[in-house]
């Protein structure tokens, strides 16, 4: 939010340089680019997992609960997997796929996407 801020002010004072800060102290825009990438992979990750609950017929409130559940091991979701519920009535592929977000969650997103680079297995 801090960022966002300093984006506005940057709007209306161009050439001022305005920095961001934490603690008293300034962040360098490298910490601040870094910060932003990791939410917004997150968000992406939030949004595709959605849609493919959603795409194997879950309602919306059922696919956001299981799905951000799962990548924020949060503990229960919301609708059919809600605190009364369980994951039983998900078919396979969808265990799997939750299952696979719950290891981006405990492992963080950055290393399981740096796994998937292929940048990672070359020497």
């Amino acid at each position: 939010l801090k960022n966002s801020a300093s984006e506005l002010k940057r709007l209306i004072h161009p050439h001022a340089v305005i920095p961001v800060r934490f603690n008293k102290n300034a962040v360098t825009p490298d910490v601040l680019n870094n910060v932003f990438a990791f939410i917004s992979f997150y968000i992406i990750t939030l949004v595709i997992g959605v849609i493919v609950m959603a795409a194997m017929g879950y309602d919306l409130g059922t696919s956001f609960g299981s799905v951000a559940a799962t990548l924020g091991n949060i503990g229960p979701g919301i609708g059919l997997v809600g605190p009364i519920e369980n994951y039983a009535h998900i078919p396979g592929f969808g265990k799997w796929f939750l299952s696979f977000l719950m290891l981006i969650g405990r492992l963080e997103l950055f290393t399981v996407l740096i796994l998937f680079s292929p940048g990672f297995w070359k020497k």
